[in-house]
């Protein structure tokens, strides 16, 4: 028994074919795990870490510094996103954290 997945040119990690049935049910496996389990476990404290915007401003309206210290206060207000960029990015995330209600 043979299981062929035309693999994209994008796509990294997912063999061109399966020989046996325990690939496949390795294979499906970990997909069911990993679009579950795993990505609840990563997306339910994004708030907790995104949601003080200078830790992940959503834009930056300057270029990041690229040398450790010599930024000022005045730049670094250039640089970060206006408020309502703020307001929707912070919302976003405080929905994608939320526990599903359904």
């Amino acid at each position: 028994m043979r299981f062929i997945f035309y693999q994209s040119t994008f796509l990294k990690g997912i063999p061109k074919s399966f020989t046996t049935v325990a690939e496949l049910i390795k294979f499906v496996t970990m997909v069911i795990f990993t679009c579950s389990g795993q990505h609840s476990a990563v997306n339910a404290g994004q708030y907790d870490y995104g949601g003080w915007m200078p830790n992940c401003p959503m834009t930056l309206q300057l270029p990041p510094p690229t040398t450790k210290g010599e930024t000022s206060e005045a730049t670094m207000l250039q640089t970060f996103p206006d408020i309502n960029t703020t307001v929707q990015g912070m919302a976003t995330l405080w929905l994608l954290s939320k526990k599903s209600s359904d």
